[in-house]
């Protein structure tokens, strides 16, 4: 069975949603991140003209770790983490629905995102933790107000700590934007149960 361009590119902006919630409980659990797949995510939020799902992320390299979070959500032996990440994984996508019904929230979120590049440009760095702080915010007022609420499990020690809040709400709010990216491609719930096995395959090759 042959792959067409828009499966492809739906597994690709799942793994990139999978690659940012995985990274949000690496915070919640441990504190720490790995900073060039926290990159990867938190740049696709500037890439509002790339010219493919893949360009939006750099190359499919760059989304190694959500592949392989995707490879494992898709395989029958879920662990008790993976049921937390595939809530969260739910939850953004029902986030990404609601968002769509909120034209003025999307509005408000574009006008927000196109400023960043000025203040990446001030403050020298994507990762410098006022434009984290900048993106967290966004998300703060904007995607949070919508409801299920994403609620964090995680080691109270690390989640109190403003910096971690803000790299999670940053993180959350890439996670939106690759499920729009899916929804954009023509993903649908039911390709979860129907087209699963299918995912799994392109997800591997991928992974290749």
């Amino acid at each position: 069975m042959s792959t067409t361009n828009k499966e492809r590119d739906r597994v690709i902006a799942l793994a990139a949603l999978m690659q940012a919630i995985t990274l949000v409980q690496q915070i919640a659990e441990t504190g720490q991140i790995e900073q060039a797949n926290f990159e990867t995510v938190l740049n696709s939020l500037l890439a509002l003209d790339a010219p493919s799902t893949e360009a939006v992320y750099g190359d499919i390299g760059q989304l190694k770790s959500g592949l392989k979070q995707f490879n494992s959500q898709l395989s029958k032996s879920k662990d008790k983490k993976d049921v937390q990440l595939l809530r969260y994984a739910i939850n953004l996508l029902h986030l990404e629905r609601q968002l769509a019904k909120r034209p003025a929230m999307m509005d408000l979120i574009s006008r927000e995102i196109e400023q960043i590049p000025q203040q990446i440009e001030y403050f020298g760095d994507i990762n410098n933790p006022q434009v984290i702080a900048r993106f967290a915010d966004i998300y703060h007022r904007t995607i949070s107000e919508l409801s299920p609420r994403i609620q964090v499990q995680g080691e109270p020690r690390f989640l109190q700590q403003a910096d971690n809040v803000n790299r999670v709400r940053a993180l959350l709010l890439a996670g939106i934007r690759a499920a729009i990216l899916w929804r954009q491609k023509g993903g649908k719930r039911w390709h979860f149960i129907f087209h699963s096995n299918k995912m799994l395959k392109i997800a591997t090759s991928l992974l290749r």
